[in-house]
């Protein structure tokens, strides 16, 4: 049976999975998710390793939108045997988690707010039309009242960037409002010639989780 690690993203939770481990589970994917302490880079690769080192074989590694650069740095565990970037930051070693060509759409960047200790919020005001316009609203409304505020990254450098040495598959989120779709693409092209696109927002694990299982059951199921 195939293992899948989802790796969340900023001010997210595991929970963020949710309909997209449905899907998987019901085609006999076994489904872990990390919970990031969203304290800064190092913690947070702790997080997804101390999961990894529980798992029993090899497992495929996705990290979503800031969790990309969390998986990024997690993936050389010996146990990791492919890594899957969905509308996710994708450094290099030697860069923080937003290295690279990274363009971030203006309107997430007016939904933050930044507290006196450095930590960052999203106005729970904005959360939902920023992260889910394509969900229905009542859907939205209620996974905004779940973001978390967090400290992602900080100014933590890479050691490593395992997609230099595990196969990766890059998705673009085509109409992605947060992580512009261009600079996706950018990213990709750096990490990766096996680039896959899924239309819609930031979220097609929420949006989009059946399309996104038969996508990811395909990616798991290629050999290199």
């Amino acid at each position: 049976m195939s293992t899948i690690v989802l790796t969340h993203g900023a001010f997210h939770g595991g929970w963020c999975f949710d309909p997209l481990i449905a899907e998987l589970e019901q085609r006999g994917v076994t489904c872990l998710t990390p919970e990031l302490p969203l304290t800064d880079l190092d913690e947070d690769v702790a997080a997804v390793h101390a999961v990894l080192d529980a798992c029993e074989g090899p497992v495929t590694l996705l990290g979503h939108s800031y969790g990309g650069a969390v998986v990024t740095a997690a993936g050389t565990h010996p146990l990791v045997e492919r890594l899957v970037l969905l509308a996710a930051l994708a450094p290099d070693a030697g860069e923080n988690a937003s290295g690279g060509p990274v363009d971030i759409g203006a309107g997430f960047m007016a939904a933050l707010r930044f507290s006196d200790e450095g930590v960052t919020s999203v106005d729970p005001e904005l959360a939902a039309a920023v992260f889910y316009p394509d969900s229905d609203p009542a859907d939205a409304a209620r996974w905004a009242t779940l973001l978390r505020p967090g400290n992602t990254g900080g100014a933590v450098l890479l050691t490593d960037a395992a997609w230099r040495s595990r196969p990766t598959t890059y998705i673009v989120c085509a109409d992605d409002p947060i992580v512009l779709p261009d600079a996706q693409r950018a990213l990709a092209a750096r990490v990766t010639t096996d680039v896959r696109e899924i239309p819609g927002d930031h979220s097609p694990m929420v949006c989009r989780p059946a399309e996104l299982a038969t996508m990811l059951i395909g990616i798991m199921g290629t050999t290199d």
